[in-house]
């Protein structure tokens, strides 16, 4: 039986494999020069969730105010993200997506999401059917722990396993 230290282990391991796997996904998605890369999503999809000022988003990505500006004024750029005034300070600078910005999180994300299922469906083909409901039963458990631990940079708006 494996302890609590070695599961760990290949979990870290094995992520690695999954994000490169979906950021092959995005890639396939729009292989063009204004690609939206996988931080870009993350990014989007923490505004979509809620508006945020430039230095809860450092904190939520523990980075520099100034390392995050240089993200936010590529967003901004391709007109994804808008800066608007903090009516509470006006020092302070609210970042939310556009409407183009809405629709191409989405858009990217259901295609990175069907893309990538359908390569880890190709996958999971390979394994009989014990083992396939083995690791589902894993994921489950492991989707669970996750679902118990406080995560403020993550936005729980996908849907479950269960669903």
């Amino acid at each position: 039986m494996a302890d609590a230290e070695k599961c760990a282990a290949l979990l870290m391991e094995t992520m690695p494999r999954m994000m490169r796997g979906l950021g092959a996904a995005m890639r396939h998605a729009r292989p063009d020069d204004d690609a939206l890369t996988l931080g870009q999503l993350r990014m989007l999809g923490v505004l979509c969730h809620s508006p945020r000022n430039l230095g809860e988003l450092a904190a939520l990505h523990n980075v520099t105010p100034s390392s995050m500006s240089r993200t936010v004024d590529v967003l901004v750029r391709k007109e994804w993200v808008a800066r608007t005034p903090d009516p509470a300070d006006r020092r302070q600078v609210i970042l939310e997506p556009t409407e183009a910005g809405r629709a191409v999180h989405d858009a990217m994300q259901l295609h990175t999401q069907q893309t990538f299922t359908a390569m880890l469906a190709q996958m999971l083909g390979q394994l009989n059917d014990a083992e396939r409901t083995q690791l589902y039963d894993g994921l489950l458990i492991l989707q669970k722990l996750l679902a118990n631990t406080s995560t403020d940079c993550v936005p729980h708006s996908q849907p479950s396993v269960t669903e």
